[in-house]
């Protein structure tokens, strides 16, 4: 029935947050009781942390629904949706640099199914090594939530880097009227390639040496770097994006500055990114693969090709399966031509 309880494992395939993060926004979306144990599972350091409490509390808030075990560290909780998702303005605090992204996705979802437009104003790390920065949301995820018959815009208010935080971004979303299947099967016309490197209270020769190993694996030309200055949060911090252009689809790849990393080896994993990336036919890298199936799920389904199928995303499709029957089929294919990811929507609209 439908308000029985959803008993989710959280050790399942990676055994990481996505598994609470997935299984908590198809709770709110589904209106479905579910309950998540062994959070966090296959960790070091299992339970919940403070981005994952904020991401229970926020579903909670959304749906004026209720939580059990929101306590820190804790390795079991359930979530009771309420009646609807509703709409409105949003503010929630991490309370360190853990990602707001990754919080994102798991609101941004049920609230496409709200009842009004919503403001989200989330507070905490913005760039951080574990998750996508906020340029992978706004540049690539979110234009695919317009493909699928979103209206979402995000914007860096300023950046919160990994340890210290202090980031704010904030979303607008207004609920989908009428879902559309998204299809991405082909890469589009090359278009532009650039590299940013954003460093705060760093000297200004970490970017030019991260900059030049960059160059020596991909050979671009300098007319494509951006080299920004940060000053407007604490503590140092440091990220390298390259944005890739093909049709409508803009890539993003990152690599990260930290303590004890020298600048030769940040701009070094960053090249070796976009080479393995330009390797592969395929149009969706294998960041991108896992954030769409949900959506996609909820919506209006299609059809995509993945360079890479990694635990990450299989474990999201199993995730989505537990409350979607069937919805995630991910056929065979190779690392030059990519995998072909079906999804089978539920057609949901606000």
């Amino acid at each position: 029935m439908k308000n029985e309880d959803i008993i989710i494992d959280g050790r399942m395939g990676e055994g990481g947050g996505q598994v609470l993060r997935s299984s908590l926004s198809l709770a709110a979306a589904l209106g479905r009781n579910v309950v998540i144990e062994n959070v966090r599972g296959g960790r070091r350091k299992s339970g919940l942390l403070r981005q994952h409490r904020t991401a229970l509390r926020a579903v909670r808030d959304i749906t004026g629904g209720e939580i059990e075990g929101d306590e820190l560290g804790a390795t079991s909780v359930r979530f009771a949706p309420g009646e609807a998702v509703h709409g409105g303005s949003y503010h929630f605090g991490i309370g360190s640099a853990g990602s707001t992204m990754l919080v994102l996705q798991t609101v941004v979802p049920p609230l496409l199914l709200a009842n009004a437009p919503s403001t989200i104003v989330l507070e905490g790390g913005t760039h951080n090594p574990m998750a996508p920065p906020f340029e992978c949301f706004a540049e690539s995820f979110v234009p695919c939530l317009r493909a699928m018959g979103a209206e979402v815009t995000a914007e860096l208010i300023r950046p919160g880097f990994f340890p210290a935080g202090g980031g704010q971004v904030r979303v607008d979303i207004k609920p989908v009227s009428e879902p559309k299947p998204f299809e991405l099967t082909e890469r589009g016309a090359k278009g532009r390639s650039s590299c940013t490197v954003m460093t705060q209270n760093l000297p200004d020769h970490v970017a030019e040496r991260e900059w030049k190993a960059f160059q020596k694996k991909v050979h671009w030309t300098r007319d494509r770097l951006v080299i920004q200055n940060v000053n407007a949060s604490r503590g140092p911090g440091n990220v390298m994006l390259a944005r890739l252009e093909s049709g409508e689809l803009t890539t993003v790849f990152a690599s990260f500055g930290a303590k004890n990393l020298s600048s030769d080896l940040v701009g070094r994993q960053l090249g070796g990114l976009v080479r393995d990336y330009e390797s592969t036919s395929a149009p969706v890298d294998e960041h991108l693969c896992d954030q769409l199936m949900l959506p996609m799920a909820l919506l209006g389904g299609g059809t995509f090709r993945a360079s890479r199928i990694t635990r990450h995303a299989s474990t999201n499709a199993e995730v989505i399966g537990r409350f979607l029957e069937g919805a995630i089929e991910i056929g065979e294919g190779t690392r030059e031509d990519g995998f072909t990811v079906s999804v089978r929507g539920a057609g949901l609209s606000a």
